[in-house]
């Protein structure tokens, strides 16, 4: 089995923003790749021997945690407090709580596979960042590092049958926060971070389905842009500074967007579906700071649903809520293999150099090569359900399954 050409070093160069050392701040990492890049520290067993620390969470919650420097921040539902959320800070050097801020919210409509704690936050240097339903109105706030409310905006009804989803992004100050639901003010805004105040808003009216997407975040020649897919809105890539279009592309999907956006160079994949599965998807090229957009074609076979995938080094590598994975050439479309990777999944894929980690539903997970033939690294039992996404942090793994936060590390036994 031959590994992609000059892998390693495409990914410390090329397919991720994510170097060594620096810190995973919000869902699927810096930019929202989802790719770490090469570090031989991360393991791929995941025994109790590689066990650094562990953390009860005693409550539900199906948001990915986030890293800055030695803070580890998480939000999760107190089985003793269902009317509560927290945040809660700890360490990630050896697990220790630093502190927790507790709030109320009022019961809201959600779908059985969701729960109150599904959006993850995201942090910077100063502030953490949460974005949530609280029964009545959305609500965005920010907390300094010990814990102290900065500030918080209401953002008006979320009105959606299956609750909250999608997570806030960073993008040089700008705090996005993607609020596309039912009502009639559904709009996505760009917030100062210091301070919330309102820096631009775009109306993206919604009428057929709430998306869960957290967008991808690219640099341009001039700055960036967040990257979004939605049922209503198709494809559109909106200028972080300013909120202005870059391009729109009506990908005519019928059905429910959850998973995010995902990159590879110039090409663009986004994928729709219901309970049953995926249903459609699409490739779109677009250049960094393009204006519009094209259709390159549509994968129909094995399609996800929930779960993000990958863009590495000219392949796309994804896994269905069934737990199938498969590699698809970027450039082509042509499916180069396809395998059984877990039983069931929701949590999306996530890579440290050349090695994918993929977790199921039932606690299952698979290690695997990113290559063009399938080549199995390690596979095994955490013996609790996982629906959240695990983070890299330095040269740890922390995964959240549905009773504890469990650190790995090469060489450690709690």
């Amino acid at each position: 089995m031959k590994a992609l050409p000059s892998l390693t070093t495409a990914l410390l160069i090329a397919a991720s923003p994510l170097a060594l050392g620096e810190d995973w701040a919000r869902f699927r990492g810096p930019e929202g790749s989802g790719v770490a890049a090469a570090n031989t520290s991360v393991p791929t067993d995941l025994s109790k021997a590689n066990t650094r620390w562990e953390i009860a969470l005693n409550g539900d919650g199906h948001s990915s945690p986030v890293v800055f420097g030695d803070k580890l921040f998480y939000t999760v539902t107190p089985t003793e407090a269902q009317e509560h959320r927290e945040v809660v800070c700890a360490q990630v050097s050896d697990g220790k709580e630093l502190w927790r801020s507790r709030f109320g919210f009022n019961k809201y409509k959600l779908h059985r596979f969701n729960n109150p704690s599904s959006t993850s936050p995201t942090v910077d240097a100063e502030r953490v960042y949460v974005w949530w339903n609280n029964g009545k109105e959305s609500e965005v706030f920010a907390l300094d590092h010990s814990g102290k409310e900065v500030w918080k905006q209401e953002l008006g009804k979320f009105e959606s049958a299956h609750g909250g989803g999608s997570s806030v992004a960073l993008a040089d100050g700008v705090l996005i926060v993607q609020k596309e639901n039912l009502s009639e003010d559904s709009f996505i805004v760009g917030l100062d971070a210091k301070t919330g105040k309102e820096q631009w808003k775009r109306k993206v009216p919604a009428k057929l389905k709430t998306p869960y997407v957290t967008p991808v975040i690219r640099q341009t020649d001039s700055n960036k842009e967040a990257i979004f897919v939605s049922t209503d809105n198709g494809f559109f890539s909106i200028d972080t500074n300013t909120g202005k279009d870059r391009w729109t592309f009506d990908c005519k999907f019928e059905h429910r967007v959850v998973a995010s956006p995902v990159v590879s160079g110039n090409s663009i994949l986004a994928y729709c579906g219901g309970g049953a599965g995926g249903k459609d998807s699409i490739v779109i090229e677009a250049a960094p700071g393009a204006t519009e957009a094209k259709e390159r074609y549509r994968l129909r076979k094995t399609l996800p649903y929930v779960p993000t995938g990958l863009g590495i080094a000219d392949r796309w590598f994804l896994v269905n809520d069934g737990g199938i994975g498969t590699c698809y050439d970027v450039a082509s479309g042509d499916q180069l293999w396809r395998e059984r990777l877990v039983r069931k999944c929701f949590a999306s894929l996530i890579a440290v150099g050349a090695h994918i980690y993929v977790f199921g539903i039932d606690g299952d997970y698979h290690i695997y090569e990113a290559a063009d033939t399938f080549k199995s690294i390690a596979k095994g039992e955490l013996r609790a359900g996982i629906h959240a996404t695990p983070i890299v942090a330095g040269d740890s793994l922390i995964v959240r399954t549905d009773e504890k936060l469990l650190c790995f590390q090469k060489g450690t036994d709690a």
